[in-house]
Protein backbone atom coordinates (compact mmCIF):
# COMPACT_ATOMS: atom_id res chain seq x y z
CA UNK A 1 0.00 0.00 0.00
CA UNK A 2 1.34 3.42 -0.96
CA UNK A 3 2.11 6.00 1.72
CA UNK A 4 -0.81 8.35 2.43
CA UNK A 5 -0.18 12.01 1.60
CA UNK A 6 -1.50 14.73 3.85
CA UNK A 7 -1.37 18.43 3.01
CA UNK A 8 -0.93 20.66 6.07
CA UNK A 9 -1.93 24.29 5.53
CA UNK A 10 0.68 26.40 7.29
CA UNK A 11 3.92 25.85 9.13
CA UNK A 12 3.77 28.29 12.05
CA UNK A 13 5.04 27.41 15.53
CA UNK A 14 1.65 26.32 16.86
CA UNK A 15 1.16 23.99 13.88
CA UNK A 16 4.32 21.99 14.53
CA UNK A 17 2.66 19.45 16.91
CA UNK A 18 0.24 18.39 14.16
CA UNK A 19 2.96 18.19 11.52
CA UNK A 20 5.16 16.09 13.83
CA UNK A 21 2.24 13.79 14.72
CA UNK A 22 1.48 13.18 11.04
CA UNK A 23 5.12 12.30 10.43
CA UNK A 24 5.15 10.02 13.48
CA UNK A 25 2.16 8.17 12.02
CA UNK A 26 4.12 7.52 8.85
CA UNK A 27 2.28 9.86 6.50
CA UNK A 28 3.94 11.75 3.67
CA UNK A 29 3.56 15.30 4.98
CA UNK A 30 3.48 18.30 2.67
CA UNK A 31 3.19 21.86 4.00
CA UNK A 32 2.31 25.05 2.19
CA UNK A 33 1.96 28.75 2.96
CA UNK A 34 3.49 32.01 1.74
CA UNK A 35 6.24 32.06 4.42
CA UNK A 36 9.18 29.75 3.60
CA UNK A 37 10.85 30.71 6.89
CA UNK A 38 8.04 29.26 9.02
CA UNK A 39 9.62 26.63 11.31
CA UNK A 40 7.03 23.90 10.71
CA UNK A 41 8.26 23.34 7.17
CA UNK A 42 11.47 21.87 8.58
CA UNK A 43 9.50 18.87 9.89
CA UNK A 44 7.65 18.15 6.63
CA UNK A 45 8.72 16.00 3.69
CA UNK A 46 8.10 18.86 1.25
CA UNK A 47 7.09 22.50 1.28
CA UNK A 48 5.35 24.58 -1.40
CA UNK A 49 5.10 28.36 -1.47
CA UNK A 50 1.34 28.63 -1.93
CA UNK A 51 -0.75 30.93 0.25
CA UNK A 52 -3.27 29.06 2.39
CA UNK A 53 -5.89 31.70 1.55
CA UNK A 54 -5.48 31.11 -2.20
CA UNK A 55 -8.30 28.59 -2.68
CA UNK A 56 -7.69 27.83 -6.39
CA UNK A 57 -3.93 27.67 -5.77
CA UNK A 58 -4.29 25.20 -2.89
CA UNK A 59 -6.72 23.08 -4.93
CA UNK A 60 -4.30 23.01 -7.89
CA UNK A 61 -1.49 21.89 -5.58
CA UNK A 62 -3.68 19.24 -3.93
CA UNK A 63 -4.62 17.80 -7.34
CA UNK A 64 -1.00 17.72 -8.51
CA UNK A 65 0.08 15.95 -5.33
CA UNK A 66 -2.89 13.54 -5.36
CA UNK A 67 -3.33 13.98 -1.61
CA UNK A 68 -5.33 11.71 0.71
CA UNK A 69 -6.19 14.37 3.29
CA UNK A 70 -5.92 18.08 4.07
CA UNK A 71 -5.75 19.86 7.45
CA UNK A 72 -6.03 23.52 8.50
CA UNK A 73 -4.69 23.04 12.02
CA UNK A 74 -5.14 25.96 14.45
CA UNK A 75 -5.67 28.40 11.59
CA UNK A 76 -8.80 30.45 10.87
CA UNK A 77 -7.56 31.85 7.53
CA UNK A 78 -6.72 28.35 6.22
CA UNK A 79 -9.98 26.62 7.17
CA UNK A 80 -11.95 27.72 4.07
CA UNK A 81 -9.22 26.44 1.73
CA UNK A 82 -9.14 23.03 3.44
CA UNK A 83 -12.92 22.71 3.12
CA UNK A 84 -12.86 23.95 -0.49
CA UNK A 85 -10.36 21.22 -1.40
CA UNK A 86 -12.25 18.57 0.59
CA UNK A 87 -15.41 19.37 -1.35
CA UNK A 88 -13.69 19.42 -4.74
CA UNK A 89 -11.73 16.18 -4.23
CA UNK A 90 -14.29 14.34 -2.07
CA UNK A 91 -11.87 14.07 0.85
CA UNK A 92 -12.85 13.69 4.53
CA UNK A 93 -13.66 17.01 6.19
CA UNK A 94 -16.30 19.69 6.68
CA UNK A 95 -18.08 21.29 3.72
CA UNK A 96 -17.02 24.67 2.38
CA UNK A 97 -20.52 26.03 2.98
CA UNK A 98 -20.46 25.06 6.68
CA UNK A 99 -16.96 26.44 7.18
CA UNK A 100 -17.84 29.75 5.51
CA UNK A 101 -20.81 30.20 7.87
CA UNK A 102 -18.66 29.52 10.93
CA UNK A 103 -15.60 31.45 9.68
CA UNK A 104 -17.10 34.83 8.81
CA UNK A 105 -18.38 36.62 11.89
CA UNK A 106 -21.25 38.51 10.30
CA UNK A 107 -22.52 35.39 8.50
CA UNK A 108 -22.28 33.49 11.78
CA UNK A 109 -24.27 36.14 13.66
CA UNK A 110 -27.00 35.99 11.02
CA UNK A 111 -26.96 32.19 11.14
CA UNK A 112 -27.45 32.16 14.93
CA UNK A 113 -30.35 34.59 14.68
CA UNK A 114 -31.98 32.58 11.87
CA UNK A 115 -31.94 29.42 13.97
CA UNK A 116 -33.18 30.98 17.20
CA UNK A 117 -29.83 30.91 19.02
CA UNK A 118 -28.73 33.87 21.15
CA UNK A 119 -26.37 36.32 19.48
CA UNK A 120 -25.09 39.83 20.26
CA UNK A 121 -26.65 42.73 18.39
CA UNK A 122 -24.39 43.45 15.41
CA UNK A 123 -23.85 45.41 12.21
CA UNK A 124 -21.92 44.25 9.14
CA UNK A 125 -19.83 47.15 7.81
CA UNK A 126 -17.96 47.59 4.51
CA UNK A 127 -16.63 51.14 4.99
CA UNK A 128 -16.53 53.90 7.59
CA UNK A 129 -19.48 55.53 5.77
CA UNK A 130 -21.64 52.66 7.03
CA UNK A 131 -20.92 53.70 10.63
CA UNK A 132 -23.84 56.16 10.31
CA UNK A 133 -26.16 53.13 10.32
CA UNK A 134 -24.84 51.85 13.64
CA UNK A 135 -27.23 52.17 16.57
CA UNK A 136 -25.55 50.31 19.40
CA UNK A 137 -24.73 50.85 23.07
CA UNK A 138 -21.14 51.46 24.16
CA UNK A 139 -18.74 49.97 24.82
CA UNK A 140 -18.88 47.78 21.73
CA UNK A 141 -16.36 45.74 19.73
CA UNK A 142 -15.18 46.18 16.16
CA UNK A 143 -13.66 43.11 14.48
CA UNK A 144 -12.61 41.99 10.99
CA UNK A 145 -15.10 39.27 10.00
CA UNK A 146 -12.35 36.93 8.79
CA UNK A 147 -9.25 37.60 10.89
CA UNK A 148 -7.80 35.65 13.83
CA UNK A 149 -5.55 35.98 16.85
CA UNK A 150 -7.13 39.29 18.01
CA UNK A 151 -5.72 41.08 14.93
CA UNK A 152 -7.63 44.26 14.12
CA UNK A 153 -9.96 43.95 17.14
CA UNK A 154 -10.84 47.14 19.06
CA UNK A 155 -12.99 47.92 22.05
CA UNK A 156 -14.81 51.20 21.34
CA UNK A 157 -16.08 53.36 24.20
CA UNK A 158 -17.91 56.10 22.28
CA UNK A 159 -19.07 57.04 18.78
CA UNK A 160 -16.12 59.32 17.82
CA UNK A 161 -13.76 56.31 18.11
CA UNK A 162 -15.86 54.15 15.79
CA UNK A 163 -14.52 55.24 12.38
CA UNK A 164 -10.88 54.75 13.38
CA UNK A 165 -11.68 51.29 14.72
CA UNK A 166 -13.53 50.36 11.52
CA UNK A 167 -10.63 51.51 9.33
CA UNK A 168 -8.15 49.57 11.45
CA UNK A 169 -10.26 46.41 11.29
CA UNK A 170 -10.69 46.72 7.50
CA UNK A 171 -6.90 46.54 7.13
CA UNK A 172 -6.97 43.04 8.64
CA UNK A 173 -9.95 41.74 6.64
CA UNK A 174 -9.33 39.83 3.42
CA UNK A 175 -12.96 40.22 2.28
CA UNK A 176 -13.07 43.87 3.44
CA UNK A 177 -15.94 43.53 5.89
CA UNK A 178 -15.99 44.20 9.61
CA UNK A 179 -18.53 43.62 12.33
CA UNK A 180 -19.61 46.07 15.02
CA UNK A 181 -21.19 44.13 17.88
CA UNK A 182 -22.47 44.85 21.33
CA UNK A 183 -20.50 43.89 24.41
CA UNK A 184 -22.14 40.92 26.13
CA UNK A 185 -21.79 41.51 29.85
CA UNK A 186 -21.25 38.38 31.90
CA UNK A 187 -21.01 37.66 35.64
CA UNK A 188 -18.47 34.95 34.73
CA UNK A 189 -15.32 34.70 32.68
CA UNK A 190 -15.78 34.09 28.97
CA UNK A 191 -15.91 30.33 28.41
CA UNK A 192 -13.45 28.99 25.85
CA UNK A 193 -12.36 25.59 24.66
CA UNK A 194 -11.99 23.04 21.90
CA UNK A 195 -14.39 20.41 20.65
CA UNK A 196 -14.43 17.65 18.09
CA UNK A 197 -17.19 16.73 15.65
CA UNK A 198 -17.40 13.29 14.04
CA UNK A 199 -20.11 12.16 11.65
CA UNK A 200 -22.06 15.33 12.46
CA UNK A 201 -22.08 14.75 16.24
CA UNK A 202 -20.32 16.82 18.88
CA UNK A 203 -18.35 14.00 20.51
CA UNK A 204 -16.01 16.10 22.70
CA UNK A 205 -16.06 19.60 24.18
CA UNK A 206 -13.60 20.77 26.82
CA UNK A 207 -14.43 24.11 28.46
CA UNK A 208 -12.07 26.55 30.18
CA UNK A 209 -12.26 30.03 31.67
CA UNK A 210 -10.70 32.59 29.33
CA UNK A 211 -8.40 35.30 30.72
CA UNK A 212 -7.45 38.52 28.93
CA UNK A 213 -5.20 41.53 29.13
CA UNK A 214 -7.14 44.10 27.12
CA UNK A 215 -8.24 42.38 23.91
CA UNK A 216 -5.39 39.86 23.91
CA UNK A 217 -5.82 36.48 25.66
CA UNK A 218 -3.23 35.56 28.29
CA UNK A 219 -4.46 32.07 29.13
CA UNK A 220 -7.15 29.49 29.79
CA UNK A 221 -7.75 27.70 33.09
CA UNK A 222 -9.22 24.20 32.91
CA UNK A 223 -11.83 23.23 33.93
CA UNK A 224 -14.23 26.16 33.91
CA UNK A 225 -15.64 27.07 37.32
CA UNK A 226 -19.19 26.89 35.94
CA UNK A 227 -21.47 24.30 37.49
CA UNK A 228 -22.41 21.11 35.67
CA UNK A 229 -25.86 22.41 34.66
CA UNK A 230 -24.42 25.44 32.84
CA UNK A 231 -21.77 23.25 31.21
CA UNK A 232 -24.47 20.93 29.88
CA UNK A 233 -26.48 23.92 28.63
CA UNK A 234 -23.45 25.20 26.73
CA UNK A 235 -22.81 21.80 25.19
CA UNK A 236 -26.46 21.57 24.14
CA UNK A 237 -26.40 24.99 22.44
CA UNK A 238 -23.09 24.30 20.67
CA UNK A 239 -24.38 20.90 19.49
CA UNK A 240 -27.50 22.60 18.10
CA UNK A 241 -25.41 25.12 16.18
CA UNK A 242 -23.23 22.34 14.75
CA UNK A 243 -26.31 20.41 13.58
CA UNK A 244 -27.86 23.49 11.95
CA UNK A 245 -24.59 24.42 10.20
CA UNK A 246 -24.06 21.01 8.61
CA UNK A 247 -20.49 20.81 9.93
CA UNK A 248 -19.74 17.07 9.75
CA UNK A 249 -16.17 16.48 10.86
CA UNK A 250 -13.23 18.15 12.52
CA UNK A 251 -12.07 20.26 15.43
CA UNK A 252 -13.92 23.35 16.58
CA UNK A 253 -12.85 26.23 18.80
CA UNK A 254 -15.64 27.68 20.94
CA UNK A 255 -16.16 31.00 22.75
CA UNK A 256 -19.31 31.43 24.85
CA UNK A 257 -20.66 33.97 27.34
CA UNK A 258 -23.47 33.71 29.85
CA UNK A 259 -25.33 37.00 30.08
CA UNK A 260 -26.76 38.46 33.33
CA UNK A 261 -30.10 36.76 32.59
CA UNK A 262 -28.36 33.37 32.55
CA UNK A 263 -28.74 32.87 28.79
CA UNK A 264 -26.05 31.12 26.73
CA UNK A 265 -24.64 33.44 24.06
CA UNK A 266 -22.36 31.76 21.52
CA UNK A 267 -19.68 34.25 20.53
CA UNK A 268 -17.73 32.06 18.11
CA UNK A 269 -17.45 28.51 16.80
CA UNK A 270 -14.26 28.44 14.78
CA UNK A 271 -14.06 25.52 12.30
CA UNK A 272 -10.58 24.51 13.46
CA UNK A 273 -8.65 23.71 16.63
CA UNK A 274 -7.66 26.52 18.98
CA UNK A 275 -4.42 28.44 18.57
CA UNK A 276 -1.73 28.88 21.20
CA UNK A 277 -1.71 25.11 21.93
CA UNK A 278 -5.29 24.75 23.17
CA UNK A 279 -5.31 21.09 21.91
CA UNK A 280 -2.33 20.39 24.18
CA UNK A 281 -4.22 21.94 27.10
CA UNK A 282 -7.22 19.71 26.29
CA UNK A 283 -4.99 16.64 26.33
CA UNK A 284 -3.41 17.64 29.65
CA UNK A 285 -6.82 18.25 31.21
CA UNK A 286 -8.90 15.41 29.79
CA UNK A 287 -6.62 12.90 28.08
CA UNK A 288 -8.31 13.54 24.72
CA UNK A 289 -5.72 13.41 21.93
CA UNK A 290 -7.18 16.15 19.76
CA UNK A 291 -4.20 16.29 17.41
CA UNK A 292 -4.45 12.55 16.77
CA UNK A 293 -8.19 12.78 16.13
CA UNK A 294 -7.72 15.63 13.64
CA UNK A 295 -5.00 13.89 11.62
CA UNK A 296 -6.54 10.42 11.64
CA UNK A 297 -10.01 11.68 10.64
CA UNK A 298 -8.49 13.77 7.83
CA UNK A 299 -7.19 10.63 6.08
CA UNK A 300 -10.39 8.64 6.61
CA UNK A 301 -9.43 6.71 9.76
CA UNK A 302 -11.82 6.48 12.70
CA UNK A 303 -10.34 8.73 15.41
CA UNK A 304 -9.80 7.65 18.99
CA UNK A 305 -12.19 9.65 21.15
CA UNK A 306 -11.07 8.45 24.59
CA UNK A 307 -10.95 10.74 27.63
CA UNK A 308 -9.92 10.07 31.23
CA UNK A 309 -12.56 9.69 33.95
CA UNK A 310 -10.58 12.00 36.22
CA UNK A 311 -9.57 15.46 35.00
CA UNK A 312 -6.34 17.32 35.64
CA UNK A 313 -6.42 20.93 36.81
CA UNK A 314 -4.22 22.83 34.39
CA UNK A 315 -3.82 26.02 32.42
CA UNK A 316 -2.31 27.53 29.33
CA UNK A 317 -0.16 30.62 29.86
CA UNK A 318 0.55 32.85 26.85
CA UNK A 319 3.78 34.75 27.36
CA UNK A 320 4.14 38.24 25.93
CA UNK A 321 6.02 41.38 26.84
CA UNK A 322 4.54 44.71 27.91
CA UNK A 323 7.33 46.63 26.18
CA UNK A 324 9.37 46.20 23.02
CA UNK A 325 13.01 45.20 23.33
CA UNK A 326 15.42 42.32 22.84
CA UNK A 327 14.60 38.88 24.26
CA UNK A 328 17.26 37.58 26.66
CA UNK A 329 15.55 34.50 28.02
CA UNK A 330 13.15 33.49 30.80
CA UNK A 331 13.61 32.89 34.51
CA UNK A 332 11.51 30.36 36.44
CA UNK A 333 10.71 30.06 40.13
CA UNK A 334 11.52 26.71 41.74
CA UNK A 335 7.82 26.25 42.52
CA UNK A 336 6.73 26.43 38.87
CA UNK A 337 9.42 24.24 37.33
CA UNK A 338 7.83 20.96 38.40
CA UNK A 339 4.39 22.03 37.18
CA UNK A 340 5.35 22.82 33.57
CA UNK A 341 4.21 19.94 31.37
CA UNK A 342 4.96 21.49 27.98
CA UNK A 343 6.64 24.64 26.81
CA UNK A 344 6.73 26.14 23.34
CA UNK A 345 9.06 29.06 22.61
CA UNK A 346 8.57 31.16 19.48
CA UNK A 347 11.59 33.40 19.97
CA UNK A 348 15.32 32.87 20.49
CA UNK A 349 17.65 34.89 22.66
CA UNK A 350 18.70 38.02 20.78
CA UNK A 351 15.41 38.31 18.87
CA UNK A 352 13.60 41.64 18.85
CA UNK A 353 10.18 41.39 20.51
CA UNK A 354 7.19 43.72 20.56
CA UNK A 355 4.43 44.63 23.00
CA UNK A 356 1.88 41.80 23.14
CA UNK A 357 -1.31 42.90 21.37
CA UNK A 358 -2.18 39.85 19.25
CA UNK A 359 -0.96 36.37 18.34
CA UNK A 360 1.92 37.64 16.17
CA UNK A 361 3.58 39.03 19.33
CA UNK A 362 3.51 35.79 21.37
CA UNK A 363 6.93 34.83 22.77
CA UNK A 364 5.92 31.42 24.05
CA UNK A 365 3.19 29.27 25.58
CA UNK A 366 3.29 27.03 28.65
CA UNK A 367 0.98 24.19 29.66
CA UNK A 368 1.03 23.97 33.46
CA UNK A 369 -0.56 21.27 35.61
CA UNK A 370 -1.73 21.92 39.18
CA UNK A 371 -2.76 19.72 42.10
CA UNK A 372 -6.33 20.90 42.61
CA UNK A 373 -8.73 23.81 42.03
CA UNK A 374 -7.18 26.02 44.73
CA UNK A 375 -3.67 25.37 43.45
CA UNK A 376 -4.85 26.21 39.92
CA UNK A 377 -6.35 29.52 41.02
CA UNK A 378 -3.35 30.58 43.09
CA UNK A 379 -0.73 29.49 40.56
CA UNK A 380 -2.43 31.27 37.65
CA UNK A 381 -2.98 34.40 39.74
CA UNK A 382 0.75 34.65 40.52
CA UNK A 383 2.15 33.34 37.24
CA UNK A 384 3.83 36.62 36.24
CA UNK A 385 6.02 36.33 39.33
CA UNK A 386 6.95 32.71 38.56
CA UNK A 387 7.72 32.95 34.84
CA UNK A 388 9.57 36.17 34.11
CA UNK A 389 10.79 37.54 30.80
CA UNK A 390 14.24 39.08 30.44
CA UNK A 391 13.82 41.99 28.02
CA UNK A 392 16.53 44.56 27.41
Amino acid sequence: MSEKKILMLGGAHSQIPAIKYAKFKGYNVITCDYLPSNPGHNYADRYYNVSTTDLPGVLKLAKELNIDGIVAYASDPSAPAAAYVSDALDLPGPSYEAVKILSEKDLFRGFLKEHGLNSPKYYSIKSEKDSKLVDISFPCFVKPVDSSGSKGVSKVDDFPELNNAINQALQFSRCKRVIVEENVETPFKQVHGDGFVYEGELVFLGLCDHHFNGNAPIGNTFPTILDSLKIQQIKKEVAKAIKFSGFLQGAINVEVRINPEGEIVIMEIGPRSGGNYVPQLMECGTGFDEVGAIIDAAVGKKPKLNTRKEINYCFQYILGTKRAGVFHGISFSEAIKGKIKKQYLHREEGDKVYSYKNSSNVIGVFIIQCNNANDLEETFKGIENQIKLKIK
